[in-house]
């Protein structure tokens, strides 16, 4: 792998309207520019001028734009022939980077993923330049790495290797998965990781982390205000009844929602037989501590979506199956214990997303 230093830019309001403006400012004060040099930072690899998708094209419906009309026809094409090239380059450029500037198109030569076209400017040149076939990228210049693969593969250049990620071992790991309590990607690694718990629960620590914001003395969660003191419930469940946690949280994910949590989560505290008061107790006492307490965790491990699982302080970034948690682990062991010889079904991925 080779190092680059990641350059850091200044957010804008308008991307697209900033790169515009530039771009037209270079036009009118220099009588004779290399077309490159104004739309290409030479220390990138590959540079595009712009990406354009559904807004570019409501953008030039919305002005009955002649080039929207002429070029419609190949937004429902994967791939364009170099005919339409042509005329979807010659027409985006003219009406969208160069609206004063009369280009011509030409040379067209299909490289493989990408086509190369020669666009011409008056009194600049002509230049070679680049889009992808499904016409979603147009890059002004291109550095050809084809030296630089085969002097690598001469041995000329070693390229760096990539750290080991291997999780670290201990004779009892520790699981945390941090969640949001109605976040229903979070819901779904509850319950995948339940049976995982069952099976190792006493050889092994997996603990339930919650995801939650501080702006001055306010708290929130991403879900609103009952998702947050669900949060804080939970939490107050895993301290002084443990052993009803993950009860708890299947008739929670199954009954209730972030918008009637405050008064839902009785009747799932007393199908799993949870001491209520105790747990109100907390909610009110604790409140503040045990939120801390989690946002120190968050941002010592720069967590911040649901779910998030780290085996030893390693994040895991496997497929969500029961197994595949439990195989992650068993590999956190310095001897694995019986119990990780056991199969936890087969059942299907669930969805990668995340809140």
């Amino acid at each position: 792998m080779v190092k680059t230093k990641k350059k850091t830019s200044k957010k804008s309001a308008s991307p697209f309207k900033s790169f515009k403006k530039n771009l037209d400012k270079g036009i009118k004060t220099v009588k004779k520019v290399n077309f490159l040099s104004f739309l290409a930072d030479k220390r990138t690899i590959i540079i595009p001028i712009v990406t354009f998708l559904v807004p570019v094209l409501f953008f030039m419906l919305a002005g009955n734009s002649q080039a929207a009309k002429t070029i419609l026809g190949v937004f429902d094409k994967t791939t364009l022939s170099p005919d339409e090239v042509s005329v979807f380059a010659k027409n985006f450029i003219a009406t969208e980077i160069l609206p004063d500037q009369e280009i011509e198109i030409d040379n067209i030569k299909d490289l493989g993923s990408v086509y190369s076209f020669e666009i011409t400017i008056p009194n600049q040149g002509t230049f070679t330049s680049y889009v992808t076939k499904d016409g979603q990228f147009i890059f002004p210049s291109a550095y050809n790495s084809q030296e630089f693969r085969d002097r690598v593969l001469a041995g000329e250049i070693t390229l760096e290797k990539e750290v080991s990620r291997e999780t670290p071992k201990n004779d009892r790991p520790q699981a945390q998965l941090f969640l949001m309590s109605f976040c229903p990607y979070g819901n779904q690694a509850e319950e995948i990781m339940m049976p995982v718990v069952d099976l190792l629960k006493d050889v092994a620590d997996i603990i339930p982390r919650y995801i939650v914001s501080k702006n001055g003395d306010t708290y929130s969660s991403l879900h609103g205000e009952q998702e947050l003191n669900q949060n804080v419930r939970e939490l107050c469940v895993y301290k002084y009844q443990p052993e009803k946690f993950w009860d708890f949280l299947k008739e929670v994910n199954a009954d209730c929602t972030y918008e009637n949590a405050d008064t839902c989560w009785t009747g799932s505290a007393q199908t799993v037989g949870i001491n209520i008061n105790q747990i109100s107790q907390c909610q009110k006492q604790e409140f503040n501590t045990l939120l801390d307490q989690e946002i120190a965790l968050t941002e010592q491990y720069n967590v911040s979506g649901s779910p998030t699982l780290l085996i030893n302080d390693s994040l895991y970034q496997g497929s969500r199956t029961a197994e595949d948690f439990k195989q992650a682990v068993c590999s956190a062991f310095n001897n694995p214990p019986e119990e990780c010889s056991a199969i936890l079904g087969d059942e299907a991925e669930a969805a990668q997303g995340g809140c």
